[in-house]
């Protein structure tokens, strides 16, 4: 800290019209770096209630689209869910899309399932509602299985259920 005080700096650097020099003494650079860790400190400061309300918007925003691919049974259970695990929604949109391949024009509601015996087990069950005769509604279920949710289900992190609903 003593060069730094008891000397100048000097930047040279070149301009339209030639070379310019700036000189800068020890307390315009101390003043400098003050100035710039308190900018610092202020940002880091605010960092986790800039990054959770990034969050909060993020999954407020993808939960409304996850209510407009499903018909939610209990919103404020299924959003409570996704709120509380947001990995869900990414997954729950790219289900929708499989599923309409395997189910063209089908419902799909969204709704919490509690096990009775077991305090605070819970899933989300999306339940696709078809008209398709029920030997035909399990084969698209097997095949949509086979195709994705199979290789995918691990992402739920036994979180998701799929099921159809013959109507």
């Amino acid at each position: 800290m003593t060069a730094l005080t008891t000397a100048t700096a000097r930047w040279d650097s070149e301009s339209a019209t030639g070379l310019t020099g700036i000189v800068v003494g020890p307390d315009e650079i101390i003043e400098a770096i003050a100035c710039a860790t308190d900018a610092l400190s202020r940002f880091i400061f605010h960092l986790p209630e800039v990054h959770s309300n990034i969050m909060q918007t993020t999954a407020a925003d993808a939960a409304s689209s996850i209510e407009g691919l499903y018909s939610l049974k209990g919103k404020t259970a299924v959003a409570r869910v996704l709120d509380e695990h947001s990995f869900l929604i990414p997954l729950l949109m790219e289900a929708r899309e499989r599923l309409d391949a395997h189910f063209p024009n089908s419902e799909v509601s969204l709704e919490v399932i509690t096990d009775p015996e077991t305090e605070g087990d819970y899933q989300l069950l999306a339940a696709v509602s078809t008209s398709l005769t029920a030997e035909d509604a399990y084969r698209r279920l097997k095949e949509f299985d086979r195709a994705w949710w199979l290789d995918e289900l691990g992402r739920s992190q036994s979180l998701l259920c799929i099921s159809i609903d013959v109507q």
